[in-house]
């Protein structure tokens, strides 16, 4: 699996963990800890251009709530069906 497919899942799966909520930074910093253990790694803005793609899917939003923070939202229904189909 490359970086950038494992860091979809590493994304997805972070934001279930944190009842569905973080901050940008905080996700990024989660998602990069966890994609180091598997010996790879992702800058922050191929992160960013991963939530633009995300959040194009309907998986997540994407919310500025302070300047230079944005909180990340993971969207329920979206993932039920990604959870039902089991990828």
């Amino acid at each position: 699996m490359t970086a950038i497919s494992e860091a979809v899942l590493f994304i997805l799966s972070e934001l279930k963990r944190n009842n569905g909520s973080m901050n940008d930074k905080e996700l990024f910093e989660n998602v990069n800890r966890d994609l180091k253990y598997v010996g790879m790694e992702i800058s922050f803005k191929e992160f960013n251009k991963l939530l633009l793609v995300l959040e194009t899917r309907g998986y997540i939003r994407v919310e500025g709530s302070k300047k230079n923070l944005r909180v990340v939202r993971l969207l329920d229904t979206r993932m039920k069906r990604v959870e039902a189909s089991g990828g």
